[in-house]
């Protein structure tokens, strides 16, 4: 039996595919942890269709996974006798994601906006670091997530 909060997150989702595949772009707010240092959860995300163009390596790709959207970094491209497949990955997760088809791809995070302000896509070493040992580290992740969260109120705080 599908919950009220499953229903929200499919209707949320296809208004967001929709939209996205009409040419609009979307604002999307970050909820969970996989792409942390890069996204953090509370993150506003600016997602542009993809149109046309080739997505790149290291770019962060929208697409829906089990009825949820999901913004994860192309970290592969393969070939098949099927077709192109994309392979993602959390830049805190060890393992990549199954593939994903590029008529899947709902479109690339165009900007990110943190505590009221914009922030940069790409990783700085500083991060990529940080990544790594988020990827690696069970007691790095929680404590970078901890920290995070008393940020994130003393921001809530100073708006208010």
């Amino acid at each position: 039996m599908e919950t009220q909060t499953d229903t929200f997150d499919r209707v949320g989702c296809e208004l967001v595919a929709d939209s996205l595949r009409a040419g609009n772009e979307v604002r999307v707010r970050v909820a969970g942890s996989s792409m942390v240092p890069a996204l953090w959860p509370g993150d506003e995300l600016l997602v542009r269709a993809l149109a046309l163009a080739e997505p790149s390596r290291g770019d962060l790709l929208l697409f829906v996974r089990d009825g949820r959207l999901c913004t994860h970094r192309l970290v592969d491209m393969l070939d098949q006798a099927g077709g192109a497949r994309l392979i993602t990955r959390g830049d805190a997760v060890p393992q990549c994601d199954p593939p994903v088809a590029p008529s899947e791809i709902l479109g690339t995070v165009a900007s990110i906006t943190r505590g009221g302000r914009e922030i940069p896509i790409s990783l700085s070493p500083a991060r990529r670091l940080l990544s790594f040992g988020i990827r690696h580290s069970d007691f790095i992740r929680r404590a970078a997530l901890k920290i995070h969260s008393v940020r994130r109120r003393s921001w809530t705080i100073q708006e208010a």
